[in-house]
């Protein structure tokens, strides 16, 4: 059967949903579309969407030369919010192989072409929000390394491919395994897993990094970071926290910037008003954000693509502003100015998928003052 990830559920998983597909989130180290492709046996995992979105979207399976995503029209829909672990997986496979549709509620998690056969099955668990990538992604990045320990042939806890590591990098693999893709590491540096460390990325001197920690591709990393999915082209290369959080693609953190990922009352963390259930979340960060220095971010924050942010970030932030938390100030980024900055960071192709963007947000600006900015408070 040839089965695609493409069944809707993008809503519950913004501000990351606004530039990236459900399907090429990452949780537990790869992709969900990739964490499907090596869990599949004998079905297909289909795409049949924009090409902008796989390039986009490296595939770190690529690199290894695991598996094959196949361009074809699919027999059957899936939900990508189904949490991608193997028990699940295997569950839903066998609703597929039999021909049968599945719900929940009201939500669709399988849809098999042709068929008028539906069971209701909420036992296939579901991603619920940004907070339960958070939530589940250390135990699904030691079941994923060991699977892919298992396709390589690979015994021990140490996944190294095409990788260096010198005497001063220390590996914990106490609490789970450890891959190195495509990385050299001759810094003094600590690792601990389950961690992935993707292709060039760039690991600072003294740098912890603790389990979770998934680092996919063209990444520098700094300071102390924990159970923390940052995605393709990101830049933390200065000292500060980053814990239990997601980043997005080509962020910029500024020298000193630091999260908080837990409440002093040490209650619940809540995400958008939702309360997410957990003691410990940090930010969830979106595509080409920069923070400036010594920027501080509160515990479960949304931090919309685009956006510029400075000093204490206390609340949720819009895609696309300057907000300037010494005083409280926002202000909607100008579009050319956007462009500019993204083509001049990254690439112009890049830049004009960020100026669409842009454009399909702006409702959620529809209150943030325009004009000319300056860094500072005003009498």
């Amino acid at each position: 059967m040839k089965v695609s990830l493409t069944l809707p559920c993008s809503a519950r998983l913004e501000p990351l949903t606004y530039t990236t597909h459900p399907q090429f989130l990452i949780v537990g180290g790869l992709r969900i579309i990739e964490q499907w492709i090596i869990r599949a046996g004998e079905h297909e995992i289909t795409y049949t969407g924009p090409e902008q979105e796989l390039r986009r979207n490296d595939l770190i399976l690529r690199r290894l030369s695991i598996g094959e995503l196949h361009l074809t029209k699919p027999n059957a829909e899936v939900n990508p919010c189904i949490v991608p672990n193997s028990a699940n997986i295997r569950r839903v496979l066998a609703y597929v192989e039999r021909g049968v549709n599945v719900r929940c509620g009201g939500e669709e998690v399988v849809k098999v072409a042709g068929s008028k056969d539906y069971v209701e099955d909420c036992g296939i668990e579901l991603i619920k929000g940004v907070w339960d990538i958070v939530r589940i992604n250390i135990d699904l990045l030691g079941e994923t390394l060991n699977i892919l320990s298992r396709i390589m042939g690979i015994k021990g806890p140490l996944i190294s491919i095409d990788s260096q590591l010198s005497g001063s990098v220390i590996l914990d693999y106490r609490e789970g395994p450890i891959a190195v893709i495509g990385t050299v590491i001759d810094v003094p540096a600590y690792v601990r897993g389950p961690a992935l460390i993707g292709p060039s990325t760039y690991i600072a001197p003294f740098t912890y990094v603790r389990q979770g920690t998934v680092t996919y591709g063209n990444v520098a990393i700094s300071g102390e970071v924990k159970n923390t999915i940052v995605d393709l082209g990101t830049r933390k290369e200065h000292l500060g926290y980053l814990g239990d959080s997601y980043v997005g693609k080509w962020v910029n953190f500024g020298a000193g910037t630091t999260v908080s990922n837990v409440k002093n009352t040490w209650g619940n963390v809540k995400y958008l008003g939702y309360d997410t259930g957990l003691r410990k979340m940090g930010p969830i960060i979106g595509d080409w954000v920069r923070t400036g220095i010594n920027t501080s971010i509160m515990s479960g924050k949304s931090i919309g693509p685009g956006s510029h942010i400075y000093g204490l970030v206390p609340i949720d932030v819009p895609p696309f502003v300057i907000y300037d938390g010494y005083c409280g100030d926002m202000v909607e980024i100008d579009r050319g100015k956007l462009y500019e900055i993204i083509a001049r960071s990254v690439n112009e192709d890049e830049a004009s998928y960020a100026v669409q963007i842009y454009d399909k947000t702006s409702s959620l600006r529809v209150n943030v003052k325009r004009g000319s900015y300056r860094i500072g408070c005003r009498q």
